[in-house]
């Protein structure tokens, strides 16, 4: 089987399933790295700390544009796939990676299993829909992480046959490396007390593509910054979209940082008086650690974590500082209870999978 890596969320969702693979020798295993996040903030920090094997290919794919990019991944995964006869692909989530992944399966007839499947928020304008949507439709086992993944598929007309419901990866990830993130001596590095900031992640490309969404965002969260501190670890496409639209100003009142390794971010998350953010991971672990989590955006592919956690949308052009702030303040917020987010989420991803193959 072909494990197919690119990007942050992948790494930190393949580090279970490798893990569960080591127990399962039958499976030959070969991880293909497309180079999707390359930089060492981005990518080896994160081998490093979850004990990842070397990628046994690394793609090292460059390109401007993310069709550029797409297309590019796709030809050199197709030629992988070729040369190596692969019986399956595994891939993760919805970045440009998985989709390549899921395209070259296809190109080889190989067999597509899809982790974390079935997560729609119904926006089309947003590139990781298109990406789910076509990901899913082409593959064989689709493992989702909440009942409204399954709900989807249903509604799009999978077959009740493919979808397999294992819960989710990254919390399971999340729980095997609670107590290396727990040791992590960032707010010490960062001079930082717990409670007493407030973390931002801001990073899809609706909000930073453009001068609009970029520039209300910037402006809120500099208003936020004066009444509580600001922690934000910047997105080299983010810093770089900054500059570019000469915001660098609205950024002052920030405490801004580089991207950080993934204990250092939990552990940073967890301390945290709250988190303001545009990603769709952070909507998961917020609510499984308990932390208030106020999501930018005007809908959610994770509609779980609205019912069962500490999540809230603020659409960017109704968002107001104070309403943000409120939301994050509150304490009444219940955690650990969302089914099956838990430490078996890879187990039962290969139950299914030796299944498929008997």
């Amino acid at each position: 089987m072909a494990v197919i890596l690119g990007a942050r969320p992948n790494f930190v969702k393949a580090a279970p399933f490798l893990r569960e693979a080591k127990k399962h020798p039958r499976f030959q295993i070969t991880v293909i790295h497309t180079g999707q996040h390359f930089d060492a903030n981005m990518s080896k920090v994160f081998f490093d700390e979850l004990g990842l094997p070397a990628p046994d290919i690394f793609l090292d794919i460059k390109g401007e544009a993310h069709t550029e990019k797409i297309g590019k991944m796709f030809d050199a995964l197709k030629l992988a796939g070729k040369d190596e006869k692969f019986d399956a692909f595994v891939v993760f989530g919805d970045v440009n990676s998985t989709l390549a992944g899921a395209l070259a399966a296809m190109k080889n007839n190989a067999d597509l299993f899809h982790v974390e499947a079935g997560l729609r928020s119904h926006d089309r304008r947003m590139p990781e829909e298109i990406n789910r949507v076509i990901i899913d439709h082409l593959s064989n086992l689709l493992f989702t992480s909440e009942p409204s993944a399954n709900e989807n598929l249903k509604k799009e007309g999978v077959k009740d046959k493919k979808i397999k419901y294992v819960g989710n990866i990254m919390i399971e990830a999340l729980e095997i490396f609670r107590p290396q993130f727990e040791a992590s001596n960032i707010l010490e590095k960062l001079n930082l007390k717990p409670k007493q900031y407030r973390l931002v992640t801001i990073h899809r490309q609706e909000n930073t593509d453009g001068l609009v969404n970029l520039k209300e965002i910037l402006a809120l969260l500099a208003e936020i910054a004066d009444q509580s501190t600001i922690v934000f670890p910047m997105h080299p496409g983010t810093r770089k979209q900054i500059q570019k639209f000469g915001l660098t100003d609205l950024v002052a009142k920030l405490k801004t940082v580089e991207p950080l390794g993934y204990f250092d971010f939990l552990r940073l998350m967890q301390q945290s008086g709250g988190v303001i953010t545009d990603s769709g991971g952070i909507q998961e672990e917020t609510s499984h650690l308990g932390v208030p989590c106020a999501t930018l955006r005007d809908n959610t592919e994770r509609p779980i974590t609205l019912a069962l956690g500490t999540n809230k949308l603020f659409p960017i052009e109704e968002a107001k500082s104070e309403e943000i702030l409120s939301h994050l303040n509150r304490e009444d917020f219940k955690t650990g209870e969302i089914p099956l987010w838990d430490k078996g989420v890879s187990e039962r991803i290969f139950e299914a999978i030796k299944l498929w193959f008997a």
